[in-house]
């Protein structure tokens, strides 16, 4: 029975000890998942809000459906891809910047389509194109201003084109004073020099190929120059053999023309019959060596006369 007893009291003291040491150990566990309950109700509510924001903003752009696309448009006479989302957001009190481009590095990025919510920006990117943005309304679709002689529609994420530029989403607290405008400014500046260095990273690379290419591209000019110098050699020796062998062929057609002329007017002497001089042209004939052998004989005796007197 004693035995008893000191078992029970030596079971309290342990029990009431334990009970004194709790609270100071419990105090901890207790305030941490209260912090944790307050984080966890801020959280809602501020995805109330964006909700409740992402909502009135994809109403509000639902009004501009049927709006023709003005380049640098922002109003609802005219908008262009980024003046339509700049309107929209405007209307529930967020500033954002004027470009597609800057629109597209501001806030936080969704890669997934899971995972966008109502009121994200929407960024695309077409290698000729440039940047395009719209605003996500829900079950993959999204409401922008596509191009010129176009109007405000909304299209698939899934259709082939947009699927293939898309870039991401964008989400932008709604209850945040951040200025976007100088985020975009920061962000895009940040992307500049990022991609300088790897330009210039490459550059280095693309040098020394342009270098080794440099000299298989001489050897292969020195090799072509050459073959270039023995065709052309080929070819003024053929225009020379083609040359000569003109001019003999035509050296031999011109012997060809003069022999055949020759041939033709010794056939026309042996085959024409001598013809018959009229008695007029006789007579005149005669009558000229008269005259000849007279003078002649005029000439003869005043010669001999001459001679007699001296």
């Amino acid at each position: 029975m004693g035995n008893c007893l000191k078992i029970f009291a030596l079971v309290l003291g342990l029990s009431l000890a334990v009970g004194c040491a709790s609270p100071k150990n419990s105090s901890p566990v207790v305030e941490k998942s209260e912090t944790q309950r307050l984080l966890e109700t801020q959280d809602a509510v501020a995805d109330a809000n964006q909700a409740v924001a992402g909502h009135k903003l994809v109403k509000r752009a639902h009004t501009a459906i049927g709006t023709p696309y003005v380049l640098g448009g922002s109003n609802p006479g005219g908008f262009d891809c980024s003046g339509l989302v700049k309107w929209a957001y405007k209307g529930v009190g967020i500033k954002l910047p004027r470009t597609a481009r800057e629109q597209s590095v501001i806030g936080k990025k969704i890669s997934r389509v899971e995972d966008m919510r109502a009121g994200d920006i929407v960024a695309f990117r077409h290698p000729k194109r440039g940047y395009h943005t719209g605003i996500y309304v829900g079950d993959g679709k999204f409401i922008h201003s596509p191009r010129k002689r176009t109007t405000v529609r909304i299209n698939s994420l899934s259709d082939p084109y947009f699927r293939s530029t898309l870039l991401g989403a964008r989400r932008v607290a709604m209850d945040d004073n951040v200025n976007l405008v100088a985020q975009a400014d920061d962000r895009l500046g940040k992307l500049v020099t990022e991609r300088a260095i790897k330009h210039g990273k490459a550059g280095k690379a693309t040098k020394v190929g342009k270098v080794a290419k440099g000299k298989k591209s001489r050897a292969t000019i020195a090799v072509a120059s050459k073959s270039k110098r023995s065709a052309a050699v080929a070819a003024k020796s053929g225009k020379k053999k083609i040359k000569t062998v003109a001019a003999n062929h035509s050296k031999s057609s011109r012997h060809d023309i003069i022999r055949k002329s020759r041939i033709k007017s010794r056939t026309i002497v042996h085959n024409t019959a001598p013809v018959k001089a009229p008695a007029r042209q006789f007579a005149s004939r005669k009558s000229n060596h008269k005259a000849v052998s007279m003078l002649n004989q005029s000439k003869s005796s005043k010669r001999s006369g001459k001679n007699s007197r001296s």
